[in-house]
C-alpha cells in the first residue's frame, strides 16, 4: 500500500509506517540537517525538500514525479512548538496553520486514511480551539469520521512515556499500526 510522509524529519514515523506494510512513495522536509539523515536512512524514498507550501502546489508535477495516483495513506507530525506545554503555547504561532497543509494535502490526494501526530495539548489549548478547527476543517473536505486519539509510547514498547495526540481517519490504521499488521482493502 502507498503512503505519503509529511514533516518527515530524520525518518522515524517512517519506518513504523514501513515496518506495517506501507511503501512510502515520497516524504516532505524542509529542515537541510534532517534531509540530510533522513536520506541516509531511507536512500532509496523519494525525498520532497522544501516548504510543505510548495508540496503539489499548483502547476508542480509532484503528482506525476512522485506518482501519486492511488495513494492509501498520509501521515505526519506537524510542528506542535506552538502548542507544546513546554513551549509558549501561542495561538498566532505562524507553525499554528501547519495542519492546514495536511488537509490540503489530503484534500489533494484524496487517501482511504490518515494519521496526524501532535502533543495533547493541541487538544486542551485554549479550551479546545485548535482541536475543534482541525475536526471541523476536515470536515468540510470531506473527513467526516475522523477523531483523536491519545497515545502513550510506553504502551507500545517506548521507553518514554511521552504522550502523543493523534488525529485518525480509519479504523483499520489503527489496528494495524497497533497490532503490528498491515490493514486489509475491502
Amino acid at each position: 500500500m502507498k503512503s505519503v510522509s509529511l514533516f518527515s524529519g530524520c525518518g522515524g514515523f517512517c519506518e513504523g509506517v514501513e515496518l506495517a506494510g506501507f511503501e512510502v512513495a515520497v516524504a516532505v522536509e524542509m529542515d537541510s540537517h534532517s534531509c540530510m539523515t533522513y536520506r541516509a536512512n531511507f536512500p532509496r524514498t523519494p525525498l520532497f525538500e522544501g516548504d510543505i507550501h510548495d508540496f503539489l502546489a499548483a502547476g508542480s508535477n509532484h503528482l506525476t514525479k512522485y506518482k501519486l495516483e492511488n495513494v492509501d495513506l498520509v501521515f505526519g507530525g506537524p510542528p506542535c512548538q506552538g502548542y507544546s506545554q513546554i513551549g509558549p503555547r501561542d495561538l498566532l504561532d505562524g507553525r499554528n496553520e501547519l495542519y492546514l497543509q495536511f488537509a490540503r494535502v489530503l484534500k489533494t490526494l484524496r487517501p482511504r486514511m490518515f494519521l496526524m501526530e501532535n502533543v495533547p495539548n493541541l487538544l486542551l489549548m485554549e479550551k479546545g480551539h485548535f482541536r475543534d478547527a482541525i475536526l471541523a476543517h476536515l470536515r468540510s473536505i470531506g473527513y467526516r469520521n475522523s477523531t483523536f486519539v491519545k497515545l502513550s509510547a510506553a504502551d507500545y514498547g517506548g521507553r518514554l512515556g511521552r504522550e502523543y495526540s493523534s488525529l485518525v481517519h480509519g479504523t483499520i490504521l489503527i489496528s494495524s499500526l497497533t497490532c503490528g499488521t498491515s490493514p486489509n482493502r475491502s
